[in-house]
């Protein structure tokens, strides 16, 4: 395994080429590099890359298409891009992708690609603090192995879709301080799986739906929900509540 860390080299102004010559490369850190004003388009080239850390670029506008041919991916952890509003479309090449994290992207508004579909060995979709993000496209359902959804701070979000209820496999969902999320889809009731559901902070949210009655529950958090008057009768019968 070939590790290069350049995490926090502030003074570092470009990628040089030539690491394009380290064909092992599985593991990449050039998080916090503030003075790189453009990213390779040779990242493509790791073939052999496994993990990518790649966050703390304030000025940068997008991510290269490139991305979409490092075949080997399966952990990408994007973070503290401010300016950055999509993903490339390429990303949905990314086929052993199994954990995307999108965090502090202030001016995200797409999660995905139209063909989000395509991802199908993703089994972690962290989104946190992405404070222009208002909807999840309805095509989330088909991400069928995603164990853990987590889209906590994302203050704007306003629904998710009723096909979450497709989302076969979904053991932890986080929605954690959005607080524009009144209520949750009637379908999520069919998640068999679901043990974790997190809702502290959403200020708005204003009831469980009864459905949440047919999930095994293990914990349910509605710390700081102001807005909810009364639970569902049903919380009664979830008795692997702890």
């Amino acid at each position: 395994m070939t590790k290069l860390w350049l995490g926090g080299c502030e003074n570092l102004k470009e990628v040089p080429q030539t690491i394009r010559g380290i064909s092992s490369l599985s593991i990449l850190n050039l998080s916090y590099c503030k003075s790189i004003k453009s990213l390779p388009t040779t990242i493509g080239d790791f073939k052999h890359l496994n993990k990518l850390w790649w966050g703390g670029y304030e000025n940068l506008r997008e991510v290269p298409q490139a991305i979409g041919s490092i075949f080997s991916l399966s952990i990408l952890d994007l973070f503290d891009y401010k300016s950055i509003e999509s993903l490339p479309t390429t990303i949905s090449d990314l086929k052993h992708l199994t954990e995307l994290k999108w965090e502090e992207c202030e001016n995200l508004k797409e999660v995905f690609p139209q063909t989000i579909e395509s991802i199908s060995s993703l089994s972690i979709l962290h989104i946190s603090h992405c404070k222009s993000i208002e909807s999840l496209r309805t095509k989330i359902g088909d991400l069928k192995h995603l164990i853990k959804l987590k889209l906590g701070g994302c203050g704007n979000l306003k629904k998710v879709p009723q096909t979450i209820g497709n989302m076969s496999s979904l053991s932890i969902f986080d929605l954690f301080n959005c607080k524009s999320i009144e209520s949750l889809p009637t379908l999520i009731g069919v998640l068999k799986h679901l043990t974790e559901l997190k809702l502290g902070g959403c200020e708005n949210f204003k009831g469980v739906p009864q459905t949440i009655g047919n999930v095994s529950l293990s914990i349910l958090d509605l710390f700081d929900c102001k807005s909810i008057k009364s639970l569902p009768t049903i919380i009664d019968d979830m008795k692997h509540l702890t």
